[in-house]
């Protein structure tokens, strides 16, 4: 029995798992850091192995998101699938950087991991932004933990492309601001969409990326090159967020996940 403050779920009843992004654990107060850690590792490999042990349906299994997770295998895995990714680079060596950018010209850095940091009691997002020639003589922050770099892609726009099984629902995302241009997320409002179709060659390159990281869902991000024809993958969230666009164009994605858990 999987109990919370407001639901009781017999686990023998389950036929289905939707797995997104579930939060922290709350735990009781008055707990120190050491603590706190410790009590969330139990509670995590407690609960998460007996829900991850089930043998039910999984929208997508635990363990095949946090595979997925990892951005340098995410892109191996997109590229032997099919799909085109930009020259990537993953270091905290300065001069590997100089040497990068001397072979690829103008880059962009970004997370590796959850783009939040949590400081102060609260948090603050970071974005994907463009490396400025003249930030190429200074990268002492480099040293500091591991970043991914990848070329700059000149774009006619974005694309996020929501795989629900062997379902895509394929948005054009177009940037109304330069902020918006080199990251979407900085600026919802300038952004306009158009439901596009994906081309063949695309919408193999996801059914065999799918079918190789063991997911039933995941939305790909690309860019589409200024020819309108040139796909070019920059992730697939395993997890992402596809709400807002269900909204905003009025797509049945709620539906093909509801269909995908209780197929026989």
């Amino acid at each position: 029995m999987l109990r919370t403050a407001g639901h009781e779920t017999p686990l023998h009843e389950l036929t289905a798992v939707y797995y997104g992004k579930p939060t922290e654990f709350v735990l009781p107060p008055g707990l120190s850091g050491p603590e706190q850690r410790f009590s969330r590792a139990q509670a995590r490999v407690g609960l998460g192995g007996v829900v991850a042990s089930l043998p039910v349906r999984w929208f997508s299994h635990p363990s095949a998101i946090a595979d997925a997770s990892y951005k340098p295998w995410q892109l191996a895995v997109l590229k032997r699938s099919g799909l085109a990714v930009p020259p990537t680079l993953i270091t905290s060596d300065p001069d590997a950087v100089r040497r990068f950018a001397a072979r690829f010209g103008e880059l962009i850095v970004k997370t590796l991991a959850e783009p939040v940091v949590y400081e102060s009691g609260g948090e603050a997002a970071v974005y994907t932004r463009r490396v400025a020639a003249d930030e190429l003589d200074s990268l002492d922050f480099v040293e500091t933990t591991a970043h991914l770099f990848q070329q700059w892609q000149p774009k006619r726009c974005e694309c996020r492309v929501t795989a629900v099984g062997d379902r895509l629902f394929a948005v054009a995302i177009h940037a109304g601001s330069k902020k918006a241009q080199v990251d979407w997320r900085q600026d919802y409002d300038s952004l306009s969409y158009e439901v596009i179709d994906v081309p063949h060659r695309v919408r193999t390159g996801i059914a065999r990326y799918l079918d190789a990281a063991g997911l039933a869902f995941s939305a790909f991000d690309f860019v589409i090159g200024p020819d309108g024809t040139s796909w070019t993958c920059l992730e697939a969230n395993p997890a992402g967020t596809w709400g807002w666009l269900a909204e905003k164009c009025d797509l049945p994605i709620a539906d093909a996940i509801a269909d995908e858990l209780i197929k026989e």
